[in-house]
């Protein structure tokens, strides 16, 4: 028997909840992502990857984002995080896994790894987000969660309070990975803004001997229009 619930957006009454179809339909998603970043590229764009990714490509190979990091997604991504407000992390996964299913040339990989916290912000949040996406993700797809094959060894400042320049030697050398015997793994995170977090535990996994590494997120915040 399913018991009602009411939208988390518009307050509808909603048999099993936590979302309505017609909200669930009006979230804001990806129309022409980079292949490699997810960023969002023009809609004329006769290219299938952003310039950035084709002057330098990042450590990962493919980048799959449920939704784009705009209105109501990006006033609720932190209110997931400082307000622990991780029942939504249920339908975010489902709303991803189904995006994962409608993707070409989909490959399966052998383990999904959530980004890492440290120790001491695992203590005081209580629990890692990215974490508990990668269970519910697992579920769904029968597949691996190994949050213990990437650990965060070194305490970082929040890469939200940095400019993109900083991000990128905020984490180097901040990610060491066990040893493993896995060829394809998917990164998890619940936000992608510059990549440089990605791109840095790509890059401590490829070196680990993992030949293919893909991030699976939640939503990429748009590209910075120029004045």
């Amino acid at each position: 028997m399913l018991i009602d619930q009411y939208c988390v957006f518009c307050d509808l009454r909603v048999p099993g909840g936590p979302i309505c179809s017609a909200c669930l339909a009006d979230l804001p998603r990806l129309e022409n992502p980079c292949l490699c970043c997810a960023i969002e590229l023009p809609v004329t764009s006769k290219y299938q990857y952003c310039r950035a990714c084709l002057s330098k490509a990042p450590q990962f190979k493919r980048t799959y984002a449920a939704f784009s990091y705009l209105f109501p997604i990006n006033l609720l991504m932190p209110k997931i995080k400082q307000e622990q407000q991780h029942f939504h992390l249920q339908w975010l996964a489902q709303a991803l896994f189904q995006h994962l299913r409608h993707q070409e040339h989909f490959l399966r990989p052998q383990a999904l790894v959530p980004v890492p916290i440290s120790k001491l912000k695992k203590i005081r949040r209580g629990y890692n987000q990215t974490e508990q996406l990668a269970l519910q993700l697992g579920k769904l797809l029968d597949l691996k969660c190994d949050s213990q094959l990437v650990l965060k060894i070194r305490d970082t400042r929040p890469q939200a309070e940095l400019n993109a320049r900083t991000r990128k030697t905020n984490l180097k050398a901040a990610f060491s990975a066990r040893e493993n015997h896995y060829q394809h793994v998917a990164i998890i995170d619940d936000v992608m803004t510059t990549g440089s977090t990605a791109n840095e535990i790509a890059k401590t996994l490829r070196a680990s001997g993992i030949q293919q590494v893909d991030v699976w997120i939640l939503a990429r915040t748009p590209a910075l229009k120029k004045s």
